[in-house]
């Protein structure tokens, strides 16, 4: 199925935090943006906010709760392949996906991110 998150209108270089209505746990194919944007998965909220200041092309520290990120160049999809297990971490577990997107568009605008994904746990 498809998951899709409009952020509001972003200055070019600003992030939203976005929390994705998806599955507890998830095979992530392909995230698309309608414009250059750099989209992080997180595990959880918390690990998402302990990533907040690492800078873009520097990888995430081990354990860090980052399912997949993608930086694209203008509206793209990126194949994840093989493709990559996501899941909810939060202490109760809910179908949320914790996401940032930071828009690289240079201008201001909102993106749009779609995920394809196989639910594997409700």
């Amino acid at each position: 199925g498809t998951i899709t998150v409009t952020t509001s209108s972003l200055a070019n270089g600003a992030t939203a935090n976005v929390n994705a209505v998806g599955y507890n746990g998830y095979m992530l194919y392909k995230i698309y943006t309608s414009d250059a944007g750099w989209v992080r998965l997180y595990t959880d909220v918390a690990s998402r906010i302990s990533d907040a200041s690492r800078p873009s092309g520097a990888d995430p520290a081990p354990n860090a709760g980052v399912v997949a990120e993608v930086i694209t160049t203008g509206p793209q999809t990126i194949l994840l392949s093989p493709g990559v297990v996501g899941f909810n971490n939060e202490s109760t577990p809910n179908n949320n996906i914790a996401m940032a997107v930071t828009n690289l568009s240079g201008t201001t605008q909102a993106l749009t991110v779609i995920l394809t994904a196989v639910k594997l746990e409700a």
